[in-house]
């Protein structure tokens, strides 16, 4: 991750010294009773990689805690449909994440944030964005729980965490269970089936659905992706396999993606992400999915697609040990991968074993 996401542009850490100067005296705090009597409890998931998607076991344990509580959600306007589909939250607040601190859009979140007037605020994650640790510090809740991090003190409540190398969904499950919140956090979520079948009909035809379809996330992720040669190898070797391939592809892609379509023709079907709910429809209609460390490959896992992993890092932080539907390929970097190793990681995620 880059430094400037977690520790903040230098236009961003100006404008939070500039807005310091004028910042309003907070309450005291009565803990205890604060914390057993909130009404209004806001979750910010950690808004690196995936991180609205591994938080879902913790919205589930959070409304266990506060049954009678009205829970919020807040995350970066581009993925609000989708957080919509999520259970165990009662609104989706959206702010705009992507904006630096001293613009128009981020004033205007912070302030619609504090009239929302929520008691209770998690934010997921010790190494999420400098503007939503700072969002989190602004939102006006009066109880603020996070992670300890360098240079800035967004929580009153601050938690020191044990392993950052750890499983993303430990180190939550670790916050919480450190402030006497804990339950049961298995969870199995699936879209509105309806909207999904819309997306479908729509993308997939008749022909399509008669084929086994094996989907290829072309983004990025944080890191660096997979080369225009690895994708044309993979998509080579689906198709022998009788498989239809799914290119799920941004803007930036468009030069891989119009090279694959014409090599491969019609056994190629193109899906422009720009839409993470129809994303999803589409993923629960896939055998499996070939992706590096993005929002996808996360999303597919929470919806239980069968994945391969990518990871140019230990993959151990984002992936839960023992998960039998997925193949990870661990590399240093992501286009030293093999054809090979990626289509090994295929045949462990569909059948949970290695082929011969």
């Amino acid at each position: 991750m880059q430094v400037s996401l977690s520790k903040g542009s230098l236009l961003d850490r100006i404008a939070l010294r500039w807005h310091s100067d004028a910042a309003e005296q907070e309450e005291p705090l009565d803990f205890f009773s604060d914390f057993k009597s909130a009404q209004k409890v806001l979750i910010a998931p950690n808004d690196r990689v995936g991180g609205l998607f591994l938080g879902a076991p913790i919205y589930k344990l959070i409304r266990q805690a506060y049954p009678q509580a009205h829970i919020g959600l807040l995350v970066d306007e581009s993925k609000a449909a989708i957080a919509k589909q999520i259970p165990f939250v009662d609104e989706v607040v959206t702010a705009a994440l992507d904006k630096s601190l001293w613009t128009g859009a981020f004033r205007k979140s912070r302030n619609d944030l504090k009239h929302l007037a929520f008691d209770l605020l998690f934010c997921l994650g010790g190494d999420c964005s400098f503007r939503l640790a700072i969002l989190c510090k602004d939102s006006g809740a009066k109880l603020r729980v996070g992670f300890a991090r360098e240079g800035v003190a967004p929580f009153n409540i601050e938690i020191i965490g044990k392993n950052s190398e750890d499983y993303e969904v430990q180190q939550y499950l670790s916050m919480l269970r450190t402030i006497g919140l804990d339950g049961d956090v298995e969870l199995h979520w699936a879209l509105a089936q309806d909207k999904a079948e819309q997306v479908r009909t729509r993308f997939l035809d008749e022909d399509n659905a008669k084929s086994p379809i094996i989907g290829i996330d072309l983004v990025r992720g944080e890191g660096k992706g997979l080369a225009k040669g690895q994708f044309d190898g993979i998509v080579g070797r689906v198709i022998e396999r009788g498989a239809k391939v799914l290119l799920f592809f941004s803007l930036a892609e468009k030069k891989t993606v119009n090279y694959l379509k014409e090599a491969y023709g019609n056994r190629v079907i193109l899906f422009e992400q720009n839409d993470l709910l129809a994303s999803a429809a589409l993923l629960e209609s896939c055998q499996a999915l070939i992706a590096c460390n993005t929002d996808l490959l996360h999303l597919a896992i929470s919806l239980q697609v069968p994945v391969v992993a990518i990871f140019a890092e230990k993959s151990a932080r984002w992936i839960e040990t023992g998960n039998p539907a997925v193949g990870i390929v661990e590399v240093q970097d992501p286009r030293a991968a093999t054809v090979g190793q990626i289509i090994e990681g295929l045949d462990i995620c569909i059948t949970g074993k290695a082929s011969a």
